[in-house]
């Protein structure tokens, strides 16, 4: 019981901020401009310096050798929820313009930008190594695999060997490699510089759970209407992908603090990238924009009961 109130807690926090941006949003104070600012900000150099800070200063060697074990977790789970969602796309014989989509939105989760405050929230500081763990997985996903089905489901142009230069190019993957380098090399950074990162670091959460809100005003509530294909992805969301890491991480022998992020990160929103590509190459950006909205609402009911059965 104690977990379930202080995930309630927690929950309400994260609801407060996202709120307030979605008021931002109704007000005019925010803009589409602003969110291309926010994102780019975010993801350019705040993400990577909270890359390095947060595995610096939770991260150790020890840790580290057994950090190829812990990142198989997110691979094997990602790889394993893109199959069953093909599967279910075949059987719902949805069109090609919501096929990747549909398996994106079933895949893949909003691991950074809501699944980092959360687990923040609820689990303390020293979760952020496996924070970082399960994004680095969750991320090359959506950089290649999910990127290649989007623009597959909008008739555009396949992937190329360019999509996974950016990928491995990008300020989020370089952050997380420059961390591990720290910790391996047991390098000490200035006093001035990790605090600047430090400082970073900070604002993660809050700046992107307003541009969260943000988004959903702009997709709109009164848009928000399930039908068939969203009720099943919003099940695979919320239970088979959750599901999946219970199962990979008991086969691998993972438990504790890790077992528990891990689960909670497959249990967040769909990823908002899922959005941007459906828009930019043609497939069905209404669905994308619906399903990231509900699953952000929804993961506010979801985590709570999560925390009573972790």
């Amino acid at each position: 019981m104690e977990s379930f109130l202080n995930s309630v807690q927690s929950v309400t926090i994260i609801l407060l901020l996202t709120a307030t941006g979605y008021l931002c949003g109704a007000k005019g104070w925010m803009k589409a401009e602003t969110k291309a600012f926010l994102s780019k900000f975010l993801l350019t150099i705040v993400v990577p310096c909270t890359c390095v800070s947060g595995l610096r200063e939770n991260l150790t060697r020890e840790m580290l050798t057994d950090s190829l074990r812990l990142l198989a977790v997110p691979f094997l789970c990602n790889a394993l929820s893109f199959v069953l969602s093909f599967l279910l796309a075949r059987a719902l014989k949805l069109p090609r313009r919501q096929v990747g989509v549909f398996m994106v939105m079933c895949s893949l989760s909003n691991a950074m930008f809501i699944g980092y405050a959360m687990c923040v929230e609820l689990f303390g500081e020293p979760c952020v190594p496996y924070v970082m763990l399960f994004y680095l997985g969750n991320t090359c996903f959506t950089q290649t695999v999910a990127m290649a089905l989007i623009r597959w489901s909008g008739e555009s142009e396949g992937a190329s060997w360019r999509s996974v230069l950016r990928f491995l190019t990008s300020p989020t993957v370089l952050g997380v490699a420059a961390g591990f380098l720290v910790v391996l090399l047991d390098v000490r950074l200035p006093s001035f510089l990790a605090s600047y990162m430090r400082y970073m670091s900070n604002i993660v959460s809050p700046v992107a759970l307003l541009l969260t809100g943000y988004i959903i005003w702009e997709i709109g509530l009164k848009s928000l209407r399930l039908d068939r294909t969203l009720v099943i992805a919003m099940g695979f969301r919320f239970l088979l992908a959750p599901a999946s890491f219970v199962l990979v991480c008991a086969a691998f022998g993972i438990s504790g603090l890790a077992r528990s992020t891990f689960i909670v990160e497959a249990a967040m929103p769909v990823v908002t990238q899922t959005v941007v590509a459906a828009s930019q190459y043609g497939a069905d950006e209404q669905l994308a924009a619906k399903g990231a909205a509900l699953s952000t609402l929804a993961s506010f009911l979801v985590i709570p009961v999560l925390m009573l059965l972790l």
